[in-house]
């Protein structure tokens, strides 16, 4: 038999198989003693390159991972780096007022909403955070008056914002006056156009507790809160609220990020 009919009987051969008798011959083949294609050589060779690779990866890894925890700080020491070294930030909740009136009712509800969200870990039962050697301290809500508790000062001529310093880790700020137990608070209408008079602006509570600082992630920590009154008119203006404290820099220019300062549209839409 010549060799093109030997090559022409195994194809047919092969050819005539079903795909159960196709698939065991490629998991096993037992003439040509191979798995998967591949023989005991193949096999060896490819395990040893994988060994080989994913033990170098492991190996790259680990050294990235070892060099970066070797710049980590302990815990206890806080962050190494932080952007608000000079000036915490100071966020208002919320963040506008929307215009007055009947129709405006359901923008009014997600005002007192945010409010009640902000104030809500300060209800009920808590556990007091370490505040000092041998001090324990705890904030009380009923400082915020009719700002911390429904309907959060909002009528038809009045509203309510709730300020919160960030945590900036070891930051204990510095006021002139230092028989205050607060840092104070200093708002004031600002844009207020043609407006006269200019709708009042009050800080109910004064301030930020300073016995609250530094934060050194104490457990149960909770921040100080302020709370702010003011008038609801017929025409826009807004809120200029800043951190009376003799170690931050706060710029002329609005809304920059990391400053002791918050301004809050009254009357804006949202």
């Amino acid at each position: 038999m010549e060799k093109t009919d030997l090559y022409l009987e195994k194809y047919t051969v092969v050819s005539k198989q079903s795909w159960w008798q196709g698939f065991k011959r490629a998991v096993y083949n037992p003439r040509e003693k191979t798995v998967f294609y591949r023989n005991k050589s193949s096999w060896a060779k490819i395990i040893l390159f994988y060994i080989c690779f994913y033990g170098c990866l492991a190996g790259f890894f680990a050294i990235c991972l070892g060099v970066f925890l070797s710049t980590v700080p302990p815990l206890d020491n806080g962050p190494k780096y932080t952007m608000y070294n000079l000036n915490p930030g100071i966020v208002a909740t919320p963040s506008s007022y929307p215009p007055t009136g009947a129709t405006n009712a359901n923008s009014v509800n997600v005002s007192r909403s945010q409010i009640s969200m902000v104030l809500a870990p300060y209800m009920g039962s808590r556990t007091p955070f370490e505040c000092g050697t041998g001090r324990t301290c705890l904030f009380d809500a009923s400082t915020l008056q009719e700002c911390g508790r429904a309907p959060y000062g909002f009528t038809n001529r009045t509203g309510c914002i709730i300020l919160s310093m960030n945590k900036v880790w070891n930051w204990v700020p510095a006021v002139n006056n230092t028989a205050l137990d607060y840092v104070p608070v200093y708002c004031n209408a600002i844009k207020t156009g043609d407006l006269n008079p200019k709708p009042t602006v009050t800080v109910i509570n004064g301030g930020f507790t300073r016995s609250f600082y530094p934060f050194n992630g104490q457990q149960n920590y909770q921040k100080p809160l302020v709370a702010v009154r003011f008038d609801l008119v017929d025409k826009p203006y807004q809120i200029h609220c800043t951190l009376n404290a003799t170690n931050v820099q706060i710029s002329p220019a609005a809304n920059k990020l990391s400053e002791a300062q918050v301004f809050v549209g009254v009357n804006q839409p949202q």
